[in-house]
């Protein structure tokens, strides 16, 4: 392993700070910013968003609730969103460099890895887990990992174990799986001179308190996460699983809904990184990390094996994918494969048995492509003059008249109003810190509030009570069915597609509501009470 200075990390770790920030500076708010930090800002002001459906739902990540609530709340939202992603880049980045040192020797090559990580997170997940992005309690979760597998490549495995434990208070299920790693890769070292969860230099004492400390740590995220359905009945047990898993997130968890391409690309990267492992530099920290990677794609492998059985015992197994089998590959498998490769460029006998080149010339090749990618990355960079970005939290709305029309309801309406909003929005209460009925983004990780925000979503949006062909708007199922809506969930407000203002609904009647404010795409109605319908 190479000796280094202080000053050398430093630099290392910001250079790397900034190739991450390349690739996620999106414009704010990114897609999961408009959840976790709105719930952040109510955990430290309820009164901001009181009532609200979603926000007022238990807590799974309080731990990260706890750290950034006081942000949120004594900084407008964009801001606290800003200065959370430049915390958790350094994080990142901090973790990265720790994990990297003991496999990659220069200063350069830990430089290409960063950046071959970068590329391999964005291009060759299987089931959509992401790390270099908004601001949210996972990423600050993967720094503590990659700092866990940092400690693994120098066989501290009991250090791994705290870290990982670290990890898993702030997210249970990244954290979670990475302890279960850690112990796989700690239990299979039998090195001559490295036992399992043995320190380098330190006693049995030391040893159990850095393992009893990461199980304590642990259980600050899994306790509270293990209450979130201990007080329901098994039925709606199963009907909230279901929803999570099949209706709502099967793109994360149910394996027969992966896309195809992700999957072979996935694997294809597996046997790359598997390739490139046989070419590089053998070593113990290598061999370790290897055991570490082997383990998170055991984990995968058998989150499949459970998903075959889903036709002869289908509760059961949505019962145990709900747990994100696949996430921690999606996330390390690039990890060994920038890792791998990067020690491949930096060694020129190893580059020599790849191609028959000059090793200078092809690491001057790979670092001109990853130059070029980062380089692309900087279209959605939100600098100065670029008015015409879209947050990927607004992607599915008209993003200016969707601004537009939520800061015309921040100032205009009682802050206690309660809004019906279009299927596709995912930002209201960020923008404007009012209440509303439901929204597809905002779903609750308890059973019981996973029950309600399955029917608040049918009775908004659904023809036949399925979360499947529902209609973006409530109006569009039309006018009664919009004041039912409205009268079950005291709804005072509706923002509607404008193309729904004249257009008759099902039941042949156009809005019978004034709007109150219009601009280009939506419309902002006043739900009053409208007078009986005389009976025949």
């Amino acid at each position: 392993m190479a000796v280094e200075s202080k000053g050398a990390g430093a630099a290392g770790i910001a250079i790397i700070t900034a190739i991450f920030a390349a690739a996620a500076a999106w414009p704010v708010p990114d897609v999961n910013e408009a959840v976790y930090l709105t719930k952040a800002r109510h955990f430290s002001d309820p009164a901001w968003g009181s009532g609200d459906f979603f926000l007022e739902t238990p807590a799974a990540h309080g731990v990260f609730y706890a750290l950034f609530g006081p942000l949120t709340a004594g900084l407008p939202l964009e801001q606290a969103a800003w200065i959370g992603r430049g915390l958790g880049w350094i994080a990142l980045a901090a973790g990265f460099w720790y994990a990297v040192v003991p496999l990659v020797r220069t200063f350069g090559g830990r430089l290409i890895a960063a950046a071959v990580f970068s590329l391999a997170l964005r291009q060759t997940t299987m089931a959509g887990e992401w790390v270099l992005g908004g601001c949210e309690a996972k990423v600050f979760s993967w720094a503590l990992v990659l700092a866990a597998l940092g400690a693994v490549g120098r066989g501290r495995f009991a250090m791994g174990w705290l870290l990982a434990g670290a990890a898993t208070a702030l997210h249970p299920i990244v954290g979670g799986w990475s302890m279960v790693a850690v112990a796989v890769a700690g239990g299979l070292s039998r090195d001559r001179d490295r036992g399992p969860f043995k320190t380098s230099a330190g006693t049995l004492g030391l040893v159990l308190g850095l393992v009893i400390g990461g199980g304590l740590l642990a259980a600050l995220g899994v306790v509270p996460s293990l209450g979130l359905s201990a007080d329901v009945d098994a039925a709606e047990r199963i009907a909230a699983t279901r929803s999570y898993v099949v209706e709502r997130l099967s793109h994360h968890l149910l394996p027969r809904t992966f896309s195809e391409p992700l999957v072979a690309r996935h694997v294809l990267t597996i046997v790359t990184w598997w390739l490139l492992g046989r070419l590089a530099p053998a070593g113990a920290a290598r061999l370790r990390v290897d055991r570490f990677t082997l383990a998170a794609i055991a984990i995968s492998a058998g989150g499949w094996a459970i998903a075959l059985l889903e036709p002869v015992a289908a509760d059961p197994v949505f019962s145990l994918l709900r747990f994100y089998w696949f996430r921690l590959a999606d996330v390390i498998v690039p990890f060994s494969l920038a890792a791998n490769a990067a020690a491949i460029l930096e060694n020129d006998a190893a580059c020599e048995r790849v191609l028959p080149v000059r090793p200078a010339g092809l690491r001057a090749v790979v670092v001109l492509l990853l130059c070029a990618d980062l380089a692309a990355q900087s279209r959605h960079w939100p600098l100065p003059g670029r008015a015409d970005l879209t947050p990927r939290a607004d992607a599915k709305v008209d993003a200016a008249a969707w601004a537009d029309i939520c800061d015309w309801v921040r100032r205009n309406t009682p802050a206690d109003a309660c809004f019906l909003t279009p299927r596709g929005a995912a930002t209201f209460t960020w923008r404007t810190g009012r209440r509303e009925v439901v929204s597809w983004k905002n779903s609750p990780q308890d059973a019981r509030s996973l029950v309600e925000w399955r029917r608040r979503i049918t009775d908004c949006f659904s023809h036949d009570d399925t979360l499947t062909g529902m209609e973006q708007s409530t109006m569009a199922l039309g006018a009664e069915r919009l004041r039912l809506v409205a009268d079950r969930y005291g709804a005072e407000f509706a923002i509607v597609p404008v193309d729904l203002l004249n257009a008759a609904g099902p039941d042949g009647s156009p809005p019978p509501w004034r709007p109150v404010h219009v601009n280009d795409g939506f419309a902002v109605l006043r739900l009053e009470a409208l007078p009986a319908t005389p009976k025949p």
